[in-house]
């Protein structure tokens, strides 16, 4: 009788034959166990095996302290047959057979007991590395025990993943961004191809024109995929499938300025594999657009009629659809003044000259239409009056906002960037009613008090009329900040503003918001350390 490890050792030649038909995914794995066995128990989960032995000897040389490999990239699914070398008792192969780590599977013997089918439930783990054993002594059906004890290990096919990430430009698919994927270095300094991180953030500077891509590893169960896909802040669209990428395309564009994050936590593949390594990814829209600075100013009166207008952008803008948007017209005869339009080479600057003087004495409005387009294709639009010096001139009520009328413009945009955003149209800045703005703002500046009531005890709708507005709908925000500047104040104001509920019955969030008003007066002054804020909106 050969001894026991001559056994061994022509067991594990006949384990090694069936290591290539592991490597090929077949079907059912078949393990041959002589002096050994694999490890699991019927429908309950299997104890992790005890620490590895002193590994299995030939003649007086030691092979390994190691489980041997029997097969990699096992699909989870797969069940693995065990053969003994003969019946086997087993209830005892049921008790001692070791898994780890612990899975539940059930066992289906062949008639006489010799092979063993051991049957995933409902599947393996993927990148998982399981060790199955069997101990020596494991009864056979005629009362013989194994000779040996038999330990061996195999790894499951690897989790599906998203492998690409896309952000494309809706409109202009052909300039689609890159594919953001950075390798993670080996010790040698080359890219290690078996490994891979997605960046953080897809991208600083996404088109709020976009559409996202997301390509797996493999064929994605459609349904189970699509219901995981998530986006914050929410945004309308719709799903649709290229082989294995998943298109998210927005039913209109996305809100500028905006940090976007997509997640398909919980999407299976077709085998039923939950997704595995990264499922969160960030993109950032553009900033939107905005004109900052006008001339002339905002209401500013004695304007040379030799005057050209102008209007500084915050980012570059598309030239031929802004220059058309364009138009200066005579407030009080509705006649548009004939002129060219300029720029500056980096598009931020658009100057208009008028090609005759201005009329002397005379009410002019200038106004950037909704089809002015910033390069990432967003609206930017602005209205405003000015008048010119001469004889004809007639004194205007409305005072001049020392040092503001920029940041009025400012205040203006803040207000029609987030109406954009919500599908309302631009207001337009009244002077009449941000002289009255501005006749509160700087009470509440020179008193130091802050409420919607003067001093007197005027409401803001009494002082509107005061003021000659002729209204239906109104409303009123109002807002201070010590120690910063204009612009500072007017950021952390807009920013508190818009980080209320909407609709809120009734808050300042809505005033911004709301589809009633058309005209806005925005008023601006200092005093005792503090800048105030008065926006009045009417019809």
């Amino acid at each position: 009788m050969p001894s026991p490890s001559t056994q061994v050792a022509g067991e594990l030649r006949r384990l090694a034959s069936y290591a290539e038909p592991l490597r090929r995914h077949r079907i059912i794995t078949h393990l041959t166990v002589a002096a050994t066995a694999l490890a699991v128990v019927v429908g309950i989960a299997i104890p992790t095996a005890p620490a590895i032995q002193a590994g299995l000897q030939q003649a007086s040389r030691q092979e390994s302290i190691l489980p041997a490999n029997i097969g990699e990239g096992i699909p989870s699914g797969e069940a693995i047959l065990l053969d003994f070398p003969g019946p086997m008792d087993r209830s005892a192969v049921a008790t001692a057979l070791g898994l780890s780590p612990a899975t539940d599977v059930s066992l289906r013997w062949n008639v006489d007991g010799s092979v063993l089918t051991l049957i995933p439930a409902p599947r393996w783990a993927v990148d998982e590395r399981y060790v199955v054993h069997v101990p020596a002594g494991t009864p056979m059906a005629d009362g013989r025990g194994l000779a040996a004890d038999w330990r061996a290990s195999f790894t499951t096919q690897a989790a599906p993943q998203v492998v690409r990430l896309r952000v494309d430009g809706v409109a202009d698919t052909s300039s689609e961004l890159p594919v953001i994927r950075q390798e993670v270095m080996a010790s040698t300094g080359a890219p290690d191809a078996g490994t891979s991180a997605l960046s953080d953030d897809l991208s600083a500077d996404a088109s709020a024109g976009t559409r996202i891509g997301l390509t797996f590893s493999t064929a994605m169960t459609a349904a189970a995929t699509e219901q995981a896909f998530r986006i914050s802040p929410s945004a309308a669209g719709s799903l649709s499938w290229e082989g294995t990428t998943l298109w998210f395309t927005p039913n209109g564009r996305l809100s500028a300025g905006t940090r976007y994050t997509v997640t398909v936590a919980g999407a299976r593949d077709v085998g039923g594999n939950l997704l595995g390594g990264d499922t969160s990814f960030s993109f950032t829209t553009r900033e939107l657009a905005l004109a900052i600075t006008v001339a002339p100013g905002i209401g500013q009166r004695g304007v040379s009629a030799a005057a050209s207008v102008q209007i500084s952008f915050s980012q570059p803008m598309e030239i031929a659809q802004t220059g058309a948007a364009f138009t200066l017209t005579d407030a009080a005869s509705g006649r548009a003044v004939v002129g060219a339009v300029a720029w500056s080479t980096d598009a931020k600057v658009m100057t208009f000259d008028p090609t005759a003087a201005l009329g002397a004495g005379r009410a002019y409005a200038a106004s950037l239409g909704p089809t002015a387009r910033d390069l990432d294709g967003n609206p930017v639009t602005i209205s405003w009056r000015f008048t010119t010096v001469g004889p004809a001139s007639v004194a205007s009520p409305v005072p001049a906002f020392p040092g503001s009328s920029d940041m009025a413009q400012y205040a203006l945009n803040q207000v029609n960037a987030a109406r954009a955003a919500y599908g309302f149209a631009p207001l337009v800045l009244d002077a009449t009613i941000s002289a009255v703005a501005y006749g509160h703002a700087a009470d509440m500046a020179a008193y130091g008090y802050f409420s919607h009531t003067s001093r007197t005890g005027v409401t803001y709708r009494q002082r509107l009329t005061a003021g000659g507005v002729s209204y239906g709908h109104s409303g009123e925000n109002i807002c201070y900040l010590g120690g910063a500047s204009v612009q500072a104040t007017l950021n952390w104001c807009h920013a508190q503003f818009m980080a209320e509920p909407y609709p809120g019955g009734g808050n300042h969030k809505d005033n911004i918001l709301s589809p009633n008003y058309r005209r806005l007066g925005i008023g601006i002054a200092t005093g005792g350390g503090r800048v105030y804020v008065v926006w009045d909106f009417t019809d």
